[in-house]
Parts: C-alpha cells; sequence; structure tokens
C-alpha cells in the first residue's frame, strides 16, 4: 500500500499527529505539508490518501481545502481517509461539511478527530486571545488521542 498523507499545520500538531500515523501504516507512506506542494502533483503512485488538517475558527487551511478541491476526481478513485486536529471535537462534522466537498466527504473510508493541543509559546497574540476567550483558559480537555490515530490507522489500513 503506498500511502500520501497531505496536512495543513499551523503551530505543528496536525504535523506531529501526521508523523504518528505515519508510524502506524504498514506501506509505503509519504507525509507532506501542502505548503510544500508548488505545482500539480502526481497522486498516480498511490493507493490511499489521507488528509490532515487543523481547525482554526471553523477553517481548515485555505491551501489544503484548495487542493481537494483541485485533486478531488483523483481522490475519488482512491481509499481516503480524512483527521482533524481540533480543540472542539463536537464541532467537526459542522467543519468537514463547511470546508470539504461532501463528495469527498461519502467517499472517505474514515474521518476521525485526533484531538488537539495548545501550544501558547508558539501561536500570535490574536491566536492566543482566541483561545483563551473560547476555553475560558482551560485547556485540560486539549489532547491528542493515540488510541484516535491507532483506530484510524486500523480502519484505512482495512
Amino acid at each position: 500500500m503506498n500511502t500520501l498523507i497531505i496536512y495543513a499545520s499551523k503551530y505543528g500538531c496536525t504535523a506531529e499527529c501526521a508523523n504518528k500515523l505515519k508510524a502506524r501504516l504498514h506501506g509505503d507512506t509519504t507525509v507532506l505539508d501542502v505548503k510544500s506542494v508548488t505545482t500539480s502533483m502526481d497522486l498516480s503512485k498511490f493507493d490511499t490518501v489521507v488528509i490532515g488538517g487543523s481547525v482554526y475558527v471553523g477553517k481548515m487551511a485555505k491551501p489544503l481545502r484548495a487542493f481537494c478541491e483541485n485533486n478531488l476526481d483523483t481522490f475519488l478513485q482512491k481509499k481516503v481517509g480524512i483527521f482533524l486536529c481540533c480543540g472542539l471535537p463536537d464541532e467537526a462534522n459542522t467543519v468537514l461539511t463547511a470546508n470539504l466537498p461532501s463528495t469527498l466527504l461519502k467517499h472517505a473510508k474514515t474521518t476521525k478527530v485526533f484531538g488537539s493541543e495548545a501550544r501558547l509559546d508558539k501561536m500570535n497574540f490574536v491566536d492566543k486571545m482566541m483561545i483563551k476567550a473560547v476555553t475560558k483558559g482551560d485547556f485540560s480537555t486539549f489532547k491528542v488521542s493515540g488510541e484516535r490515530i491507532y483506530a484510524f490507522a486500523k480502519e484505512i489500513a482495512s
């Protein structure tokens, strides 16, 4: 199985989750930050595509959304999984439907929220103030779930 994990990460949590997922998958797996894709990418060598995105103010990164739109027809011919790094997991379905094509979501073999981390030391001032306001300073629920990453890996491999 040749797998591409394409992700967008603002402060590093999604990048780390992509690499943790890679460690759980069998076969040849390529992990790629969508920001490093400068031209049309040849996706023909991949059997499976995993899309990973961080969520800020209900949005996934614009370059990741554009990559999904631009490669939708190709993705619909492959096994697809989608994961989010999101501090508010109850909003995951709303985020997914607002950011990705419905045909891609219906086609996906699995979708999961891996959790999130509040990396205040890396955040800019505005993001730091927004996250503090939304959480009221309680970051106790902001954790990445190794169990969800493991479950995702099992589901995408089956």
